[in-house]
């Protein structure tokens, strides 16, 4: 149904109505989390079509407006009774439905206490009945259908009895319920009972916990100290259905609808606040940086004349330390004092052209990348270990970026792409990695990822076409070989202050065909959300569509990953 033409329609009509990019995103939303999607865009697509051309934007804008209106209704405070927040508080034993956790007995100031929440409040369907409000209720009808937006109104016009309160109310913690009321996480239930069945007397119920994008992700610890995970599954039980019976089946699932489009609410109010790292904290770090930056060399060069043993010794003494500073991010990645960071495993874990690529990037380029400090390996374990740039990752800064930030991204990616191609091949080999070895890369058709290094394109090729029905024309032609990243990912690009501070992660780099940087960043991401793709169509300029088809064609029967 998502795919259907009329969505499509739909969706290419928003994306041509000049928005912000939070802006784009809540409208595509009514469209696909709709209960039916296929008739929210025919919704979309009528309201366009009651005027000339002049008229389209007029009328999106009206849509996105009144969307507006109801998405901030989820967020309105909602009384609750003494007597059923008494009620709630015993049903969920006074703890956290998320995380399970109750008020810490040292906790006088109340950061960790827990309390109601409404999983729909009434506010949102309040007014609907009357003629002003005739449009907001033709908009909600649209998302939900007609049907379920009836049910809706049934289910919030019950008697106020605290049996019908319970329902629906949540018992979280407050930090847990912010990110609950501003859509970061959805809890969404197993099943949803049909109106006519009876689900109320259901003494346990299994539910779902979906982090919602963009990034970073809330860290919830579980009552033992776990890390709370997307797709983890909750339970919540009574101990009397009768009395005190679940939350609604229904109202979670609807409320579940409505997160993406909060959440993109909570994305245009920070950007509105404008980035955080134009505070004065983050303008003194970067002067601090600036005046660092050029002593690294002679700092490194001093560093590697001490033993190889205390060295070793420093480096586990940094990563435990680490660890207890910044938290354990990966098994194999580190960041650590001294604004440092450290790749550390046994065998292959640390790529072998990591440090070869970093150091040509330092002799031949300017741009942002890490600076190799020390690489060793003792009893087959490498540590490598390099500075640390600023900047959060682009998959965390790119919903909050304008369009005109974008495409400055997109130059300046581009300019570190064409430095890269300026930086010659040492090695004898044509496609390799930086030190002349075998290319590592996750795109490759074999378990290992590792493979060459190869003389040619032509021999690379016949590595890449496992069978001979996959090759296309486009194989044939000739391409330069040029330096690459090779693992262009929205999580390996940093930004700050909406401009780009790094590339990051060169484990994959080494010399590979001119195409590879494109068609390898699209590897793998897939889905709705098209921001990525787009970056790099425009980084690129639109070159290598033919080669993005032909290695399409190949993913189809090697998995990108």
């Amino acid at each position: 149904m998502n795919n259907s033409q009329e969505v499509q329609r739909a969706l290419t009509l928003i994306r041509s109505v000049p928005l912000t990019p939070p802006e784009h995103k809540l409208l595509s939303c009514f469209v696909r989390d709709a209960v039916d999607p296929k008739a929210a865009a025919l919704y979309v697509l009528q309201q366009a079509s009651q005027g000339d051309t002049k008229d389209i934007e007029f009328e999106l804008r009206h849509i996105l407006t009144e969307w507006k209106q109801l998405v901030k209704r989820f967020t309105l405070p909602t009384k609750i009774s003494t007597n059923t927040k008494l009620l709630v508080s015993i049903r969920d034993d006074n703890c956290c439905c998320i995380t399970k956790q109750s008020r810490e007995w040292w906790d006088v100031l109340g950061w960790t206490r827990t309390g109601p929440i409404r999983l729909v409040p009434d506010e949102v369907i309040a007014g609907l009945d009357d003629a002003a409000h005739a449009s907001l209720r033709e908009l909600l009808a649209a998302f939900l259908t007609e049907g379920h937006l009836r049910r809706l109104i049934r289910s919030l016009d019950l008697p106020s009895d605290d049996i019908n309160q319970l329902k629906n109310t949540l018992t979280l913690q407050e930090s847990v319920a912010t990110l609950f009321i501003n859509g970061q996480i959805k809890v969404e239930p197993e099943r949803v009972a049909d109106e006519s069945a009876d689900d109320s007397m259901e003494t346990k119920g299994l539910y779902e916990l979906t982090m919602v994008m963009p990034r970073p992700f809330p860290v919830l610890k579980s009552k033992k100290g776990r890390r709370l995970y997307a797709n983890d599954n909750l339970i919540i039980s009574t101990t009397d259905a009768k009395t005190m019976p679940l939350p609604d089946s229904f109202l979670l699932a609807l409320r579940a609808r409505f997160c993406n489009s909060l959440r993109c609410l909570q994305i245009e109010d920070e950007m509105q606040l404008g980035w955080p790292e134009n505070t004065l904290r983050h303008k003194f770090q970067r002067i601090c940086r600036r005046m660092i930056e050029p002593a690294v060399p002679l700092l490194r060069h001093s560093w590697l004349y001490l033993p190889r043993s205390f060295r070793i010794l420093t480096y586990r003494l940094l990563l435990n330390v680490g660890v207890r500073i910044y938290g354990k991010q990966l098994a194999w990645v580190q960041r650590v004092p001294f604004g440092l960071y450290i790749k550390h495993g046994r065998g292959n874990i640390v790529s072998k052209g990591e440090a070869p690529a970093l150091r040509l990037i330092e002799q031949y380029a300017d741009i942002p990348a890490p600076k190799v400090i020390d690489v060793l390996t003792v009893e087959n374990y490498t540590y490598l270990v390099m500075t640390r740039l600023p900047g959060v990752p682009l998959l965390e800064g790119l919903p909050r970026m304008s369009y005109p930030e974008r495409t400055q991204l997109a130059l300046d990616l581009r300019n570190c792409f064409s430095q890269f191609r300026r930086i010659p091949n040492p090695n004898s080999t044509a496609i390799c990695n930086a030190n002349g070895g075998p290319v590592f890369d996750y795109r490759l058709p074999v378990s290992s990822k590792t493979a060459g290094p190869f003389q040619s394109e032509e021999e690379f090729n016949r590595f890449l076409i496992t069978q001979p029905r996959l090759k296309s024309a486009i194989h044939d032609r000739s391409h330069k070989i040029y330096f690459s990243h090779a693992d262009l990912s929205p999580t390996n690009i940093l930004v700050s202050a909406g401009k780009l501070s790094g590339l990051v992660d060169f484990a994959c780099a080494g010399f590979y065909p001119e195409y590879w940087e494109y068609t390898k960043g699209v590897n793998g991401h897939f889905g709705p959300d098209t921001s990525f793709i787009d970056l790099l169509f425009e980084t690129f300029e639109g070159s290598y569509e033919e080669e993005l088809k032909a290695e399409q064609k190949l993913w189809e029967f090697v998995t990108p990953w």
